[in-house]
């Protein structure tokens, strides 16, 4: 009975991590998607881009 036990959490384990897995996986591919202007910026060594109209990120935003 141990031993099935044991092998059940061992399966709801691996389960787990796949599944953190691939939710980090999908975060990070949202993230590089939403930022990729920033990045190739970055990359090439030029000033970031301006955020669309309307669309503001709370570090771009100047207080009036």
């Amino acid at each position: 009975m141990r031993k099935k036990l044991e092998k059940a959490w061992m399966k709801v384990g691996k389960f787990l991590f796949w599944a953190l897995v691939t939710a980090l996986c999908c975060c990070l591919t949202y993230m590089v998607f939403v930022h990729r202007h920033a990045i190739i910026a970055a990359i090439k060594g030029e000033p970031l881009p301006k955020p669309p109209e309307g669309k503001c990120c709370h570090k771009f935003c100047k207080k009036k």
